[in-house]
């Protein structure tokens, strides 16, 4: 039994070193969607934890995994105080029109929690709020069950907005908050590795999208599996390093990384489209083939380097449809983001695009940006240091 001196705090205040160190730490998550979902949850987690502390008698327990890997593939967190399982749910979302929660959190049996609680998540004015909650027979019985991002909701006026009768609940024996949730088939070792091996691909954004249901959930299920395939997911985003345009002056390229005449043949006329504007000393011409899945044909990214007479380079980069292709797929988008995960350029190829560009820009020595291609949920990047 939890005993609480104060039921009415809904508001709680986001530490500064919060929220500075849970920014930091999200960086390393190349997925800048799943970046801000993983930064929310880490606030989330670290501002609530205190506030359990202090108002309950009982030593709150984080009871799922708590990394940043894990909440780049799932929104939300798990803790128990004494017999009753949280799940905080948070969201940056302003309207409280309803209360969307994986799920993970509802039909894996060994995920269920007996109360759900809504999070509110204000980075800018460095607080959060607490604006509601459900139980998991409501969420099952009484929520509608999306399939298309598998998620149940309840309308926001359905969910109970007043914490103090969560907390009074809490105090009282005998209230059924879950209902029955029929055990997963549990799936063998070798159906494991193969998908965690499928799904740890970095092209993948959402692998909980990716597969069935009943197997995703079956392969969450296991500790084991879930740490495998977020640690393999993790590595295979490190294992990346920046390709060094420093060192293509001195023809010292990584690979994959090919003269244009080489990549584009057996066209080497195919008009690359490049602006040349005023004369330089130098240029170094560079392509590489990009692979976004076996559904689509591959790509290729093209980058054309000159000099500066302050040493900062100037830089073009297009993508052209690989040799015997006319156009390039529909939608399929070219951006600039900086290292931090920022959007600072964008383009988007149309039904019937033979190539498509960035803006020309400059960087200076030591500067770092990321290149990332992307159709739907597929996507891939390049990272640069000039």
């Amino acid at each position: 039994m939890m005993l609480l001196s104060d039921t009415s705090t809904q508001w709680l205040e986001i530490p500064d070193a919060v929220h500075a160190q849970s920014w930091q730490q999200s960086q390393f998550i190349s997925i800048p969607g799943n970046r801000w979902q993983a930064y929310l949850n880490q606030i989330c987690l670290q501002t609530v934890l205190p506030w359990l502390h202090e108002k309950s008698t009982i030593e709150p327990i984080v009871d799922s995994m708590d990394s940043l890997a894990f909440w780049e593939i799932i929104n939300g967190s798990a803790i128990v105080l004494g017999t009753t399982r949280l799940i905080f749910i948070p969201t940056e979302a302003m309207d409280k029109g309803e209360f969307r929660v994986p799920q993970e959190w509802i039909d894996i049996p060994s995920w269920v929690g007996d109360y759900y609680l809504a999070v509110e998540v204000d980075p800018d004015e460095k607080c959060l709020n607490i604006w509601g909650y459900a139980t998991h027979q409501m969420l099952k019985s009484e929520g509608y069950y999306d399939a298309g991002d598998r998620t149940y909701s309840l309308d926001g006026n359905d969910i109970i907005q007043d914490l103090t009768v969560f907390w009074v609940m809490q105090q009282l024996s005998g209230e059924v908050t879950r209902a029955f949730i029929p055990p997963l088939v549990a799936l063998n070792s070798s159906q494991a590795e193969s998908l965690i091996q499928q799904l740890g691909e970095r092209a993948i954004a959402l692998p909980r999208l990716e597969i069935p249901f009943l197997q995703w959930g079956a392969l969450l299920e296991q500790n084991r599996w879930l740490e495998q395939l977020c640690q393999l997911r993790q590595s295979r985003v490190n294992a990346t390093s920046p390709a060094n345009l420093s060192q293509w002056w001195q023809n010292v390229f990584e690979a994959g990384w090919q003269a244009i005449e080489d990549l584009f043949a057996p066209q080497p006329n195919l008009a690359f489209n490049f602006r040349q504007g005023e004369s330089t000393q130098a240029q170094v011409r560079r392509g590489k083939q990009i692979q976004l899945g076996e559904q689509l044909p591959a790509v290729l990214l093209v980058m054309i380097l000159e000099t500066e007479a302050d040493q900062r380079t100037r830089i073009w980069v297009q993508i052209h449809p690989q040799s015997g292709e006319t156009y390039l797929p529909a939608n399929l988008k070219l951006e600039q983001l900086s290292m931090s995960g920022e959007v600072l350029q964008s383009v988007e190829a149309g039904d019937a695009s033979n190539y498509i560009q960035l803006r020309r820009f400059k960087s200076s020595p030591g500067a770092q940006f990321r290149l990332q291609v992307a159709i739907a949920d597929t996507f891939t990047y390049e990272d640069f240091i000039v």
